[in-house]
């Protein structure tokens, strides 16, 4: 005798309308994680590009600022002590920059133009992202529970004599990164 269960069922080997709807939005899902990602780190590359372009600023300034005060110093814009009296940073600045200067093959990893200086970063200026911020660090009276307070390096800052000054890079948001005191 015969169960009416004793037939084996056929099994269905194909997906169905659903299963191929759902990998094909895993798919799509698994391309959006991928561009998101190829997108953070292209961004991230541009940021630690600016990072370093505001090291080796810092670190061209801390040499100089051992040099400068010698009596052959090839930057005569930048050079100390008492025969550059009244040299200012205008008259650094475009030497270092210029089309010869050690700083002048840099660009802005953002904007692939050459670097920007700002007085600091700002982020609700989005234009800012890679650029440099130098300031001026001042010191306080004896004694203040801030030894040092910030000003921007303007044109009109003589060169003349040594100075601490801050190097900072603003990321791609225009937030300030990382900042890199030195002795100029």
């Amino acid at each position: 005798m015969s169960m009416p269960f004793d037939t084996p069922l056929k099994a269905r080997h194909s997906p169905t309308f659903s299963d191929t709807l759902f990998l094909g939005f895993l798919a799509l899902v698994l391309v959006a994680v991928a561009a998101v990602g190829r997108m953070a780190y292209v961004e991230g590359q541009k940021n630690e590009v600016s990072k370093k372009n505001a090291l080796a600023w810092a670190t061209w300034l801390e040499q100089a600022g051992t040099d400068r005060f010698k009596d052959d110093y090839e930057f005569s814009g930048c050079a100390g002590g008492e025969t550059a009296t009244g040299q200012t940073w205008a008259d650094c600045l475009p030497q270092l920059v210029g089309f010869t200067g050690p700083l002048s093959d840099m660009r802005n990893p953002f904007t692939q133009q050459a670097l920007t200086f700002a007085a600091k970063c700002d982020p609700s200026n989005k234009s800012l992202a890679g650029a440099l911020v130098i300031e001026r660090l001042v010191p306080t009276p004896p004694g203040s529970a801030v030894p040092l307070y910030p000003l921007p390096l303007t044109d009109r800052d003589a060169t003349d004599q040594k100075m601490q000054l801050r190097v900072t890079a603003c990321d791609q948001g225009a937030y300030p990164g990382k900042a890199t005191e030195v002795t100029f």
